[in-house]
């Protein structure tokens, strides 16, 4: 009986150590986007201080949306991760060796993610500080 229920502990540990290594290459990829995102976000004030086309800053926009848009997926699916994690280190979840994580609850989690301090709080002054050189762009003041 001792040897079974050490042999259930050792497949709990390892199950939860599978889903530990994705929530870690979930966080990783989000630190690569910011990382990108604001070499982006330099570079295009760099170019908007030289004699560049205004519209090609506008265009330059869409890249830090879509570093936005995949930062919030993958918080999401981090989110997700961790509700498997707790519910097979607490029981709830038999042990299988799925790492398919359990359906968001409603589409309000994508929404409580755009609401996280790790996005809003690095996306809402990166778009601050494009959209501020923009508006200098266009008003002739850079």
């Amino acid at each position: 009986m001792k040897e079974e229920n050490s042999r259930g502990q050792e497949h709990q540990i390892e199950y939860l150590q599978m889903i530990q290594g994705t929530i870690d290459r979930m966080s990783t990829t989000s630190a690569i986007f910011k990382g990108f995102c604001a070499t982006l976000i330099t570079g295009i004030s760099a170019i908007s201080f030289i004699d560049i086309n205004k519209w090609i800053l506008v265009l330059a926009v869409s890249p830090v949306l879509c570093f936005l848009i995949m930062d919030v997926y993958y918080l999401q699916l981090e989110k997700r991760f961790r509700t498997l994690y707790d519910q097979v280190r607490t029981g709830k979840h038999s042990i299988d060796f799925d790492l398919t994580p359990p359906k968001a609850k409603c589409k309000m989690d994508l929404l409580c993610c755009f609401k996280s301090p790790s996005i809003y709080l690095f996306y809402c002054p990166a778009f601050l500080i494009v959209s501020v050189l923009i508006f200098a762009k266009f008003k002739g003041g850079i």
